[in-house]
């Protein structure tokens, strides 16, 4: 194998990972895989690759391989990490990162994709200490910021929470993470129109598919039960039962009650039920008309 072609595809595999052109990527590493399987960055290339192209599992083993063939990496620590927190392997993501934050001598991007990490998936205290550190390394970080705010969510500090998202998307408008916490935070504080219409924005990027959904299902949700409250007000009121019903109805009674005396003095149950049935029809008439 020439090795002046080897470095040159490997390379050219690297730039179309940060061209987001993944699924070249992974051909490109493939091919290098068959050659040099042993090789670390050509495990690294393709675990990435395949974090965009391929199933979890098989993303999960190569990042495992690459790690194995590099150990003090730190790249290749931070590919295992998310491969495993896609996987749901969350203790293996956390030690992962944990170890890309020590070999990297705690650079600012393993901290911050460690941040995000831990406000995502881990208790809120902890994951609020590490969006500090974060920010701290990286003050013009969004994500940093998006995990601080995160964090603070979680805790239902939310004052401080859309601060910290505010100046999140200052430095990134488009940043989804910071987006989607936003929009949970809207959510939360009744701006359903606001949140919906940042939802909208988030359609384009890849991951928030679920988000999106569940803000548009209430949105029209909420658009529904307003158009019922709408329709039970423009209802007219219900028509008063006429003036006197009860006058008349007690009237007829005590007539039909006279005139059954009268007719048959030795029946007083037949009298009763004569008299009753006319009142608890008028009762039933009024309820109605009510």
């Amino acid at each position: 194998m020439d090795p002046d072609w080897f470095e040159e595809q490997l390379a050219a595999a690297q730039a179309a990972v940060e061209a987001e052109d993944f699924v070249r990527a992974a051909a490109i590493a493939d091919q290098l895989a068959m050659d040099s399987p042993e090789h670390p960055q050509v495990r690294t290339v393709r675990a990435e690759a395949l974090l965009h192209t391929g199933g979890a599992d098989e993303a999960l083993a190569e990042a495992r391989r690459a790690a194995e063939l590099s150990p003090l990496d730190p790249h290749a620590q931070r590919i295992l990490g998310r491969a495993a927190w896609r996987r749901g392997r969350l203790t293996q993501a956390q030690d992962a990162f944990s170890s890309a934050i020590r070999f990297s001598d705690r650079a600012p991007p393993a901290l911050t994709e460690y941040a995000w990490f831990m406000a995502s998936q881990r208790g809120p205290k902890p994951a609020e200490q590490a969006a500090r550190q974060a920010v701290a390394a990286a003050e013009n970080s969004a994500t940093a910021w998006a995990a601080l705010g995160l964090a603070q969510y979680r805790l239902h500090r939310l004052a401080e929470a859309e601060e910290s998202l505010r100046r999140a998307l200052a430095i990134d408008p488009e940043d989804p993470n910071a987006q989607s916490v936003m929009v949970l935070l809207l959510q939360d504080r009744g701006k359903n129109a606001e949140a919906e219409i940042l939802a909208d924005h988030l359609e384009a990027h890849p991951g928030t598919e679920d988000l999106v959904e569940s803000v548009r299902h209430e949105a029209k949700e909420r658009r529904l039960a307003a158009r019922l409250v709408v329709r039970h007000l423009d209802r007219p009121p219900p028509a008063a039962p006429p003036r006197g019903i009860w006058f008349v109805i007690l009237t007829f009674a005590v007539f039909l009650g006279g005139v059954l005396l009268v007719a048959f003095p030795d029946a007083p149950l037949l009298i009763l039920l004569c008299v009753t049935i006319p009142l608890l029809l008028g009762a039933l008439c009024y309820w109605y008309l009510r």
